[in-house]
């Protein structure tokens, strides 16, 4: 009784003091069954064969089966294939070996075992394992002494000493290694069974405490572990420490972009998951996003793809809308120049009528009102326009080409006082070169020659072969004749 009573104690020590997991679904596991013992399976002798008898372990009449509550394990799962237990049987159990009657027995201790299931599915009701453990085993047979007779009529030594005489031992270290397999009714609940040899190689190398194990356990598994409370287990959980969603494994979307945010790198702002959860900049702040913006730096519409509209005349107009985009125009013409109404002879005509002093460049104030009409038409028709100083033949070529020059440039002086846009007009003179009446003609016939002619250029290469004025800064002395 007193140690049936220190086995009890030993068992309720064992539940009190050890906890480990049994599987990464459910943490926790614990054992409570029955046991069997069987000494009838052990080889005899101490160097005999180990097999002998081996057929004696499947009879049921060579156990001591102990009652209900006779066994109990605990169980941590070290990895999917790995888990560690400590295991403790107890009761009295008869050695029939040796015919020593009930006696107590408690067997507790480490063990590992290795899961066969961890190769095709940790889940699954069928859970077989390989175990190898180191105990600490009680078997008094202190009253025997050896040599001696077990039940096989094999003699029995202690040691390899057949001249002495000993006594047995009443504690040894055990090594029990064998095989089982969890049958799983439920997630949590299941049926155990498992079979050992037990042998104590450190007992002067006898065999007399060995013996063959089998057992057979309610399994109870728990522990689930849910650490941020959102229903979702910490082993399913990609964030076990931050409350999700169960569409994220687990993990928060902050944002509510569909990126979860250990995956956003902007958790806090929405983004596309192209862009890694964050926005897509618009730096222009046109409302086109840069990867679409053909001008990620300047502000344009969508319909150019993202860049602004080019006005290359510089007139006003944008090109898409300018049916003239290299000459500059005016919008009521869709970016083109005013149509011409008027053309360079009706100028010339207006200038023809302008009158100088004698042999000077100074215009009389009576061609006043030429000017005034001549720079209206110019203004209002837009243009660029060459003025042409010409004279008749009196005189030397050479005075002659100066005083063109001269009366040519005060016309685009004058025409530039009233308004006129002073690059619109440049002026050159040609003196007597294109005088068509004699020398000898009266000077009323000769004033045909002594006239600036007007010329529209349009071409805008030819434009900038003129100076804006070739008129020289001191008229040459000699004098009209």
């Amino acid at each position: 009784m007193k140690n049936l009573k220190l086995g009890i104690s030993a068992l309720a020590l064992t539940v009190a003091s050890t906890v480990f997991a049994q599987t990464t679904t459910n943490p926790w596991l614990i054992g409570v069954g029955a046991h069997g013992v069987n000494h009838m399976g052990v080889a005899n002798g101490n160097l005999g064969n180990k097999f002998d008898n081996f057929d004696k372990v499947f009879s049921i009449n060579n156990y001591t089966i102990t009652p209900p509550l006779s066994k109990l394990t605990v169980a941590r799962n070290l990895m999917s294939w790995l888990v560690l237990d400590w295991q403790t049987s107890v009761g009295n159990v008869d050695n029939k070996r040796f015919g020593m009657g009930k006696e107590f027995m408690l067997m507790t201790g480490l063990g590992l075992q290795f899961k066969g299931n961890a190769l095709w599915n940790e889940e699954s009701w069928f859970d077989p394992y390989l175990r190898v453990g180191a105990s600490y085993l009680r078997h008094d047979y202190s009253g025997l002494s050896f040599p001696r007779t077990d039940a096989a009529n094999e003699n029995v030594l202690i040691g390899y000493d057949t001249n002495s005489s000993r006594v047995g031992k009443a504690n040894h270290f055990a090594v029990p290694i064998g095989i089982g397999s969890n049958f799983w009714i439920t997630k949590s609940f299941g049926l155990g069974l498992q079979g050992d040899y037990v042998s104590t190689p450190f007992n002067d190398k006898s065999n007399v405490p060995n013996f063959w194990q089998a057992s057979a356990s309610l399994l109870f598994r728990f522990g689930q572990r849910d650490r941020d409370k959102d229903g979702i287990l910490d082993k399913d959980d990609l964030c076990p420490d931050t409350p999700g969603l169960v569409e994220f494994q687990g993990c928060p979307d902050t944002d509510g972009d569909g990126i979860p945010d250990k995956d956003d790198q902007c958790p806090d702002v929405a983004g596309p998951v192209e862009n890694q959860g964050c926005p897509w900049p618009d730096t222009d702040g046109d409302g086109i996003v840069d990867k679409d913006d053909a001008c990620p730096t300047v502000a344009g519409p969508a319909e150019n793809n993202g860049c602004p509209w080019p006005d290359t005349d510089g007139d006003g107009i944008l090109d898409k809308d300018d049916a003239c985009p290299t000459v500059p125009g005016l919008a009521q013409y869709n970016g083109c120049p005013k149509p011409k109404t008027v053309t360079a002879t009706e100028v010339e005509t207006e200038l023809k009528n302008i009158y100088f002093d004698f042999n000077k460049a100074t215009i009389k104030a009576e061609s006043g009102s030429r000017l005034d009409a001549a720079s209206t038409i110019i203004k209002n028709d837009g243009g660029n326009y060459l003025l042409e100083g010409q004279t008749d033949r009196k005189g030397s070529e050479a005075y002659n080409l100066d005083l063109s020059r001269r009366r040519a440039a005060a016309v685009v002086a004058a025409l530039d006082a009233r308004g006129v846009d002073a690059n619109a007009l440049k002026s050159i003179g040609v003196g007597e070169s294109k005088a068509v009446i004699s020398e000898s003609a009266s000077d009323a016939e000769r004033q045909q020659d002594r006239k600036v002619v007007v010329r529209a250029i349009e071409d805008n290469t030819e434009w900038s072969t003129y100076q804006k004025s070739d008129v020289p800064v001191k008229a040459p002395a000699k004098k009209r004749k």
